[in-house]
């Protein structure tokens, strides 16, 4: 069988990209990778290069159109609805073709206010009237499969896949103690955010709570951020007189793990003005968990489910009053963490999703999928 996977993200630093390739390696005996981006690693994978490794949107259209038309794949793999317009081509001159939509993202709602987003919004149109035309859906989390469900009309429920990432990177405790510990002094209570610095992942709105929780609380802030959003937090911790605020900019993921790793918490908070951000689905989350660290979260409704089922942290958009009750019972929720953790089966995840992807294969009436 020949898996074709076609990507319009740098799988680079786009961790689901590079899940859903490992899953598509272990789907059939041949894969095949479009993208502007390279694969770290590209053993048993063929990668056809698109726009010379630049960000062109057409190029990318065209080759991956083409690439179909000279691979004739059995199996294609769309991420995201930068693919949308490669579905719509597929539904109307490929029928024999297995096609599988993974939906990371869930842009459904909102006007654009810029160029880009009118063409995201042109590709939206696509997403919603053929969607329904493919063999199989992947969404990001139980909330948004419902959603998509309904909204695009789809004959069955997607599978779900969530964002669940562990950083496995190694870090050098000795050396980043020398230059971070500094930053995590036992007799204060740490909180990191990894989010960077912006008004959509509510950073300021972190920042005042914190700051007014005074010295016995400390907040770390890693992440990218604009030269206008530093600007704007400098200003609220020089108005407020804060001292405990700290943003130290973008970190490695070996850097990311030590951070996660020496916290006492760790923050999640998506605003809750678009569908995308509303039914969110945090991989650091997952990140935060992995290193034993519990969470306070914003009450978006994935969110909320996951603290409220297992424990593991509070979902309160009063961030003070969720810190509060994260350390006056801080060894319950790290308790809850641990033993959450030991039901996650996380090295088989890419292999369980391969096994529900080939029966959903073998189901199929596209009969002509087979070994090649």
């Amino acid at each position: 069988m020949k898996v074709m996977f076609i990507v319009y993200h740098d799988i680079r630093t786009e961790a689901r990209t590079q899940e859903i390739l490992e899953c598509a390696k272990r789907m059939g005996k041949e894969t095949i990778f479009v993208s502007y981006s390279v694969p770290f690693e590209a053993d048993r994978v063929r990668t056809i290069l698109t726009g010379g490794g630049q960000r062109r949107y057409f190029n990318f259209t065209w080759k991956a159109i083409r690439a179909i038309k000279q691979e004739n794949p059995d199996v294609v793999i769309l991420h995201d609805n930068y693919t949308a317009t490669i579905l719509r081509w597929l539904v109307k001159n490929r029928k024999d073709i297995f096609v599988i939509y993974d939906s990371s993202e869930l842009y459904i709602d909102g006007r654009p206010s810029s160029f880009k987003e009118l063409i995201a919004r042109h590709m939206r149109y696509f997403e919603r009237k053929y969607l329904k035309h493919a063999d199989v859906v992947i969404a990001a989390n139980s909330e948004r499969a419902e959603i998509m469900k309904e909204y695009f009309q789809l004959p069955e429920n997607p599978i779900v896949f969530d964002n669940m990432h562990r950083i496995d990177d190694p870090f050098d405790a000795a050396s980043l103690d020398k230059q971070y510990g500094h930053l995590f002094s036992q007799d204060k209570f740490n909180i990191l955010y990894a989010g960077g610095v912006a008004t959509a992942r509510l950073t300021f709105k972190l920042v005042e709570h914190v700051g007014r929780l005074g010295n016995g609380y400390r907040l770390i802030i890693c992440g990218g951020a604009t030269d206008e959003s530093k600007r704007k937090l400098e200003q609220i911790i020089e108005a407020n007189g804060f001292s405990n605020i700290h943003y130290i900019g973008f970190v490695s993921r070996s850097e990311l793990r030590y951070f996660l790793n020496r916290a006492h918490i760790s923050v999640s908070a998506f605003s809750q003005d678009r569908i995308n951000n509303i039914y969110c689905a945090s991989g650091k989350l997952y990140e935060s968990l992995f290193e034993g660290t519990p969470v306070l979260t914003s009450e978006n409704p994935p969110l909320k489910r996951l603290c409220k089922e297992t424990g593991v942290g509070v979902s309160d958009n009063d961030f003070q009053r969720g810190i509060l009750e994260l350390r006056r019972h801080y060894d319950r929720y790290c308790r809850n963490v641990e033993a959450y953790i030991k039901t996650i089966d996380y090295d088989r995840r890419i292999e369980v999703l391969a096994e529900q992807l080939k029966g959903c294969i073998l189901r199929s009436e596209k009969t002509t999928v087979t070994e090649k």
